[in-house]
């Protein structure tokens, strides 16, 4: 008995220590991963800032943008990727609707960031969910209809930012 119950919390210990390697953890304006910290502050009336920082190596970035009406924005989607050859950090920020259309709640933008530099590459006006995995051309042309209405398009040649972001109309 005593070894059945020694076997089932080391199992609960063992599976608590899995769920913790590669949390993500959103508390209030900030997010952070084991490697990552990201935190939304307000800059003036309608602005804010997008903090980064590798809590490895110490570099810290930061990017102010246009709020949406609002300086108050809070993280709501992370995901890393890879997009055009460039390893990416996708944020979706939510901002708080504060207008008279009450079938509204909320307002989405995705922030694309180059992993390796924290350097500012794109905003999509939606969700990471509304953006497309991979880079337009890798799909087959009887797909493209049932992909997200956010596509990527690289830019070769470029050199200030790999891909971009661009509105494909749905059926």
């Amino acid at each position: 008995m005593k070894r059945r119950l020694r076997n089932s919390v080391l199992i609960l210990l063992l599976g608590s220590a899995t769920q913790s390697l590669g949390q993500t953890t959103y508390n209030g304006s900030t997010v952070e991963t084991p490697e990552l910290r990201i935190e939304l502050r307000p800059v003036g009336d309608d602005g804010f800032e997008i903090g980064l920082t590798d809590k490895v190596v110490g570099l810290r970035v930061g990017h102010e943008f246009e709020g949406e009406g609002a300086n108050d924005p809070s993280p709501f989607l992370l995901a890393h990727g890879r997009y055009c050859d460039t390893s990416v950090i996708m944020l979706t920020v939510e901002y708080p609707w504060r207008h008279d259309l009450p079938e509204f709640q909320r307002v989405l933008s995705t922030f694309a960031f180059s992993q390796s530099d924290f350097a500012f590459i794109d905003v999509a006006y939606g969700s990471l969910t509304d953006i497309a995995l991979a880079e337009e051309t890798a799909y087959d042309p009887a797909d493209l209809d049932m992909l997200p209405p956010i596509r990527v398009r690289c830019l070769i040649g470029q050199d200030e930012k790999p891909f971009e972001f661009f509105e494909k109309a749905t059926k």
